[in-house]
């Protein structure tokens, strides 16, 4: 719509689900983004910052305030980390249920 093409796989930040109280998986992706030992889970708890996508006052936040269900390290073995600001193209929505 709009010549925007989607791609032929959701990405993380494709999908979506993301906001306050989303349980997410962090990813690693091409794009950029800090190295997370493993693919942590969390939960997010607020925004990451003040920048939006999109129209002014109108988008999707660039990154996410996540809160891990367990304290988290980076590949680099930074940490532990409680909760950490996130890309919004490394979180990836997890069913409570799965």
């Amino acid at each position: 719509m709009f010549g925007r093409r989607r791609s032929p796989s959701p990405q993380p930040d494709d999908r979506p689900g993301l906001g306050i109280g989303a349980l997410v998986q962090v990813v690693d992706t091409e794009r950029g983004g800090e190295r997370w030992a493993g693919e942590p889970i969390g939960v997010i708890v607020a925004p990451g910052g003040n920048q939006l996508v999109g129209y002014p006052g109108v988008g999707e936040p660039l990154s996410w305030t996540v809160a891990f269900e367990d304290p988290v390290y980076t590949e680099d073995g930074r940490g532990p980390f409680e909760r950490a600001t996130v890309l919004s193209r490394q979180l990836v929505p997890v069913d409570p249920a799965a």
